[in-house]
């Protein structure tokens, strides 16, 4: 008895693939071939890239100065509320 052979095509790149049934090997795979662009349009999308990563490296830079600004506001707030009495608190080995 030979093993069936079954066709799928990958939802994401459309490729065409033959897989053994039994063993789940792929044994043949036809692939999309993939459009042909032009010089002009490979420029704007890396202008557009170019774009967006200094957009997002100036939005996380300005989240860093916020977090840093929000974090010293915490250590002074907390630091309000520290004891200053001076007095070391004791430990349960200080009671040997």
């Amino acid at each position: 008895m030979g093993s069936k052979i079954l066709e799928v095509v990958c939802p994401c790149c459309e490729t065409k693939l033959q897989v053994d049934q039994k063993t789940g090997e792929v044994i043949w795979e036809e692939r999309k071939p993939k459009p042909k662009t032009s010089l002009n349009d490979l420029v704007k999308d890396l202008e557009n890239q170019k774009k967006e990563q200094a957009n997002t490296f100036k939005k996380n830079s300005e989240n860093q100065k916020e977090r840093g600004r929000v974090l010293d506001e915490i250590f002074k707030e907390s630091h309000k509320h520290v004891d200053k009495s001076g007095e070391k608190p004791l430990r349960d080995f200080d009671f040997d």
